[in-house]
């Protein structure tokens, strides 16, 4: 997905300067580009809630080794 974000970006001449300036401005008037940013903030998502959810997970099993321990 970024291989294509970045060859877009390419061919509309931004992605180049950091920031919140052209790359914003040209996002709203490009509907694929505009796709693309929405496509990646649900897959951002996802990842973030399985981030969540592993930690978690993690956690619960920590407790759970732990409370078996003979100290």
């Amino acid at each position: 997905m970024m291989m294509k974000r970045h060859k877009m970006e390419k061919d509309l001449g931004i992605g180049t300067e950091v920031g919140y300036s052209k790359n914003a401005e040209t996002a709203k008037r490009s509907p694929a580009l505009a796709a693309m940013n929405r496509k990646f903030g649900m897959i951002h998502g996802l990842s973030s809630l399985a981030n969540i959810l592993s930690f978690g997970s993690l956690a619960m099993h920590s407790w759970y080794l732990s409370s078996k321990l003979d100290l």
